[in-house]
């Protein structure tokens, strides 16, 4: 925009001049006098001074301040408002915004032939001001120029374009036809200026932000900022991951292979395999063959909840469901539209012409990676410490769960593993435990692990008070 003002402002200063020749010229008294012909003298009166009255010209003085304040703060105003930003407030604005963009919009399209009228204006304003001065003051000269000046610094730029740099929408709504009209009048000398900005500089089609420069406008915005935006840490944060998962690839989220749980094909679904499975918190397990390098696909959790490991079934009599394979360096947003699909939650990760797997990759690893948080469910918060409620067959771990308000009346939640046990062994199932604290018995649960005793004191449960103790 600058390079614009620079250039227009050579252009107008020039044409200027010529459109205020006629108005020096008709103030000048000019006599030819002292011209001899055989002798005789003759008095020629090229022209007579047009004299205004005193009223008049000070009518004037003020209008050309006030259209040059207006051109000033429309031209600061106007171009303040870039396409990107018309956009978005015909869009996301309230009604009345919405309603002030829709004017502006027409006039604010053409940037370039919006701004050569309004600095035409503004310099033929500033140009005939001077000259209005020194007739009002009776060919004040240097003073009428002090004056003029000071008139258009104050009341022609600085305050118009303080008022319209906050308020540009308003008044640039308000004056949008008087600025569509003055663009007509000025047209066939604006028009060829503006195409020449247009080739030397381009077309303005509003500011489009880096994906980086974008990110901060976000944080800018944030409520805890001094500035006071509108939108919540976390609201930032997931913004933030979302546009960083662009650039963002499967090797980056995935879980090595040899980290990954794995169970091989030959397995038999005995009690210790269950028990091993279940006890890792997965719902999804990777199967694999000859070596962990072969998988063969996934198996699912919760289809083991109707087995008996009493049969001792081998692992390939079940379903075993096929895994995509990506390659390392996919975006994450791909393997997203992947899951999406609903065939599968977790993916091999393979790199390089062999296909060798590297990892796995789940739906949880990329949504972490997108709200910038690791997602902690039961298993991940369990303590490890079994307590033992003594329901009939029933056997309850407690997860590690902090309590909230008051034990008195009040239903306490928490969710936990529970175990249908046989004589000898459980079977570890999903399950939520509600205890009744009817009579102000307090449910208490140790957060660590190493606590000398966990007790859950006297607690009255739905089938009655029961002995409850350290496993």
């Amino acid at each position: 925009m600058r390079q614009s003002l620079y250039v227009v402002g050579l252009l107008i200063i020039s044409v200027s001049q010529v459109l205020a020749f006629p108005y020096n010229f008709i103030n000048e008294d000019t006599s030819v006098e002292g011209q001899r012909t055989h002798g005789h003298v003759h008095h020629i009166k090229v022209h007579k001074q047009i004299d205004l009255p005193f009223w008049l010209k000070i009518l004037l003085l003020v209008g050309l301040v006030l259209l040059g304040g207006l051109f000033a703060g429309l031209t600061l105003g106007l171009m303040s408002l870039d396409g990107t930003n018309l956009h978005i407030l015909s869009r996301s604005g309230d009604a009345t915004q919405r309603k002030y963009a829709a004017r502006i919009q027409p006039i604010r399209k053409n940037g370039h032939l919006l701004l050569v009228t309004l600095l035409l204006g503004n310099v033929l304003v500033n140009e005939a001001l001077p000259i209005i001065m020194d007739d009002a003051m009776g060919g004040g000269g240097v003073t009428a120029i002090l004056v003029s000046s000071a008139l258009i610094v104050i009341f022609g730029e600085i305050i118009p374009q303080a008022v319209c740099s906050r308020y540009g929408l308003v008044i640039g709504a308000f004056f949008a036809w008087p600025v569509r009209i003055l663009i007509w009048v000025t047209y066939v000398v604006s028009y060829p200026m503006a195409k020449l900005l247009d080739l030397i500089l381009g077309e303005n089609h509003g500011i489009i932000y880096r994906r980086a420069e974008l990110k901060e406008l976000i944080m800018y915005h944030e409520t805890s900022t001094e500035r006071g935006g509108d939108l919540v840490k976390d609201s930032v944060t997931i913004i933030r991951g979302a546009l960083d998962l662009q650039d963002k690839v499967v090797e980056s989220a995935m879980t090595p292979i040899n980290k990954a749980f794995m169970i091989p094909i030959d397995s038999i679904m005995d009690r210790i395999t269950v028990r091993e499975i279940y006890s890792t918190g997965h719902s999804r397990i990777p199967v694999y063959g000859e070596s962990r390098e072969k998988i063969l696909g996934v198996l699912l959790s919760k289809s083991l909840i109707m087995y008996s490991p009493d049969e001792n079934k081998p692992l390939s009599k079940f379903r075993i469901n096929t895994m995509p394979t990506v390659d390392a360096k996919t975006p994450l947003f791909d393997i997203l539209n992947t899951f999406q699909d609903g065939r599968s939650h977790m993916a091999i990760v393979v790199k390089g012409e062999q296909a060798k797997p590297i990892g796995i990759i789940t739906l949880e690893d990329v949504l972490e990676e997108l709200i910038q948080e690791e997602i902690y469910d039961e298993s991940d918060a369990r303590v490890g410490l079994a307590v033992k409620l003594e329901t009939g067959d029933q056997l309850i771990i407690a997860s590690k769960r902090k309590r909230t308000g008051s034990a008195t009346n009040q239903k306490n939640k928490f969710k936990s593993q529970a175990l249908l046990r046989s004589n000898t062994d459980p079977l570890i199932m999903t399950s939520d435990a509600t205890v009744n604290n009817d009579n102000s018995k307090d449910l208490i649960v140790f957060d660590e692990p190493n606590e000398s005793s966990l007790l859950l004191a006297n607690a009255s449960l739905p089938n009655g008070s029961q002995e409850i103790r350290e496993n």
